[in-house]
Parts: C-alpha cells; sequence; structure tokens
C-alpha cells in the first residue's frame, strides 16, 4: 500500500525513490486549448501517459504542479482544483501512472533547510515556494531535481528555486482542433518524437544511473 498523505487539495505519496520530476500540469498532461475552454478526457495527452508509466516502472519519483483551474473554462479556486485533481489522479492510476504528488501554486511554502532556500540577491517568483514544499516533503535536494515548464512564469520559478529546468512550450497543443471545431484526439508523429526527446532530456539532466534500463524499458514497451 502506497503512504499516502492528502492536504486538503493537495495530494502526496511515497511510490517512487529515484531524483524528482515536477511537471507542470497544463501543457504536458493537459494539452492547452486556444481559446481557453472546458477540459475534457480527448484533452489528455495519451503519449505523455506512456511516458509516465515508464518512469514509474522505474520508480522515478515524479507528480504535478499547476494553477487552480478546475474542469470549467473560467472556474479556479481550491474546490475546482481539488475536483479536477482527484479525476486525474483516478484516470492515471488505473493507466499505471500514478503521481506521488499534485499540489497548487499557490500552496504556502514550509522549507526550512538552507539547501531549499532561493539564491542570496533574487527576489522570489510567486510559485517558488510550492517548488520548495515538494522538495522538502521529500528530503530532495535541487541536484536531484528536474522541472518541466510549460510556461515562462513555471519555468522562472523552478528557476528562482535554484533547480535544473527542461522548457517544454507543446505550441501544438494550442491548435489542436480538427476542421469541424472538435478536440483532435491522435496524437502528430513530432509530437511522439516531443516526449522522446522530453525522455532523454530528464535523464540526462538528473544523471540517472537507470538510464540504460531506461532505453531497454522503452523497447520492451514499444
Amino acid at each position: 500500500m502506497n503512504n499516502h498523505a492528502k492536504y486538503a487539495d493537495s495530494i502526496f505519496r511515497r511510490i517512487g525513490s529515484t531524483g524528482l520530476v515536477i511537471f507542470e500540469r497544463d501543457g504536458t498532461l493537459l494539452r492547452k486549448t486556444s481559446p481557453s475552454g472546458d477540459y475534457m478526457l480527448g484533452d489528455i495527452n495519451e503519449e505523455f501517459v506512456e511516458m509516465l508509466r515508464h518512469l514509474r516502472h522505474l520508480n522515478a519519483r515524479f507528480g504535478f504542479i499547476s494553477d487552480e483551474r478546475g474542469m470549467d473554462a473560467g472556474a479556479y479556486g481550491r474546490s475546482e482544483f481539488a475536483i479536477l485533481t482527484e479525476l486525474l489522479d483516478a484516470l492515471l492510476s488505473i493507466r499505471g501512472a500514478m503521481p506521488d504528488f499534485w499540489v497548487a501554486w499557490s500552496d504556502v511554502p514550509h522549507a526550512s533547510g538552507t539547501d531549499l532556500q532561493r539564491p542570496p540577491g533574487r527576489q522570489q517568483e510567486p510559485g517558488a515556494g510550492a517548488i520548495f514544499r515538494v522538495m522538502e516533503r521529500y528530503g530532495i535536494g535541487k541536484k536531484e531535481t528536474v522541472f518541466i515548464g510549460s510556461s515562462t512564469a513555471g519555468s522562472l520559478a523552478a528557476s528562482d528555486a535554484g533547480v535544473s529546468v527542461i522548457e517544454y512550450f507543446n505550441d501544438r497543443s494550442e491548435t489542436a482542433q480538427n476542421a469541424a471545431g472538435n478536440r483532435a484526439r491522435n496524437l502528430s508523429s513530432p509530437e511522439a518524437a516531443d516526449f522522446q526527446r522530453l525522455r532523454a532530456k530528464i535523464q540526462a539532466t538528473l544523471g540517472w544511473s537507470i538510464a540504460g534500463e531506461l532505453k531497454s524499458g522503452l523497447q520492451h514497451g514499444s
């Protein structure tokens, strides 16, 4: 049984034991749409979920950070965030990719160790506190942490926290609609290639000793 703790609308578990990978939820797991509308099941990025399954198989520690948006367009708040989080958490669990954590940018930081404090002389980005909270929760330092940023603000916050940043701005996700105006459900080959590169960047950034295992796992899973 997983060690599971839920604090109001945030969730923390101890499933993985290798590194710390923090993904921005929107733009990775959920495709961004323009104009912003309601989230639907078709917005879940299946290629990304496949990558998460490999990370889970290899005991990587990963999870998501996001704003407090809910399912409905324009719906924001702690309760809306909690409802959408529980839905996504259940879907990923069924697909063998349950995350270690879900947090919101507005979460209050609890970092106290000197290793988690921001670099001197820099003004802290508002979201850096949530990154500190995740790092402190798992006792993970900066060198073992990588942030996958799908927004400029998120990447700036992670940089302010002193962790490695991999920027992933998927412009195709913002125009993923067919001629009839419905959301496209099939991923493009370029998008699949994007996630192959993202996997490689994650393992290279963290310097995982499991890099060979990851390659083997991807081959067996294909």
